[in-house]
């Protein structure tokens, strides 16, 4: 690998990218086959409809395929959603970043957004379609890459501040700059 942004050794790079890769696998697993499972089947009020009766009494109240958890408690399930989301997108970030001085970088990348996008399109089939339950789950995704954009951002800022104090005050090195541009013959004349 090229330069090691994170002055890691080989071996801890190794062992963190096997527990990121670990915890990826299973938040994915967690994600398609959710606690409490899928419906197998519609499930009908009153229990006694079937997607063949034409009875205006009937309604679906859960579609096979979507999670019982969330049928059984919404909060429970919102919770578990962004708490495996935000797992799931925070290994995926770590693996990226542990992988930046690859050769491979814009094909890990790519593996890596495209995992993102087949864990949404996993969790969107089997979530119910709710505009609150896709934004906890686009939230929890997109969460590790903006803290580590703005992570990234302080650091420079924090590290520009630093090298702005070694130097002094703004007015001061305006003077050290007029000093410096002054031509050498007056000030050996006022010797």
């Amino acid at each position: 690998m090229a330069t090691d942004p994170f002055n890691i050794t080989s071996e801890a790079r190794n062992t963190l990218l096997v527990v990121t890769t670990l915890i990826v696998a299973v938040t994915f697993q967690a994600a398609i086959n959710p606690p409490a499972g899928v419906w197998q089947d519609d499930k009908y009020s009153p229990a006694n409809c079937t997607a063949d009766t034409t009875d205006n009494n009937c309604t679906r109240i859960a579609r096979a395929g979507t999670s019982v958890l969330h049928h059984q408690s919404k909060l429970r399930y919102g919770i578990f959603i962004f708490v495996n989301s935000l797992a799931f997108s925070a290994a995926t970030c770590t693996i990226y970043f542990l992988l930046l001085g690859s050769p491979f970088r814009t094909e890990t990348l790519i593996s890596i957004y495209c995992m993102n996008g087949a864990y949404i399109a996993s969790v969107g089939a089997v979530q119910p379609q709710t505009k609150k339950t896709w934004a906890i789950l686009i939230g929890a995704i997109l969460a590790p890459y903006i803290f580590r954009v703005f992570a990234s951002i302080r650091k420079r800022h924090k590290l520009a501040r630093e090298q702005d104090v070694s130097q002094g005050p703004p007015v001061f090195q305006l003077a050290i700059s007029i000093e410096n541009r002054r031509p050498r013959t007056i000030q050996n004349q006022k010797n």
